[in-house]
């Protein structure tokens, strides 16, 4: 959960740079929009591959990298360090940065929201949340 905070923290201040660049008209809300949700479907799917679950020795939910969460994770970075280039081909000038932006802060959200799914039926599982109403 601590890991989670520090990744929502960092989010927020992505969002609010992105905030900035649409308000200073740097860059079209539209494709802040569409860098968002494709950022979000690829961290959705890239964040079902972590490998959370409970340690019994110290009573914690924990995350290991397994085979498939390191391919996972090497296609991510491979994906977050060419990003510029794969865009580029469409977008130019200062909306490139704020639209790579865009994209991560997707794959971000994704990311936190499946993985926050997890941890949470985790402590379902060991009864140390209540059990989710129907």
């Amino acid at each position: 959960m601590f890991r989670l905070r520090r990744f929502a923290i960092v989010l927020i201040v992505l969002l609010g740079i992105i905030t900035y660049d649409i308000f200073a008209s740097i860059i079209n809300p539209l494709l802040v929009v569409c860098g968002i949700v494709g950022g979000f479907a690829i961290g959705s799917f890239t964040g079902r591959y972590a490998n959370v679950h409970w340690h019994e020795e110290t009573g914690k939910v924990i995350a290991k990298l397994n085979k498939a969460g390191i391919i996972v994770l090497v296609l991510s970075l491979s994906f977050s360090f060419s990003r510029r280039w794969i865009f580029g081909h469409w977008i130019h000038g200062a909306a490139l940065p704020a639209f790579s932006s865009s994209v991560a802060a997707g794959l971000m959200t994704g990311r936190l929201i499946t993985i926050r799914k997890q941890i949470r039926e985790i402590l379902r599982d060991k009864g140390l949340l209540p059990p989710k109403v129907k």
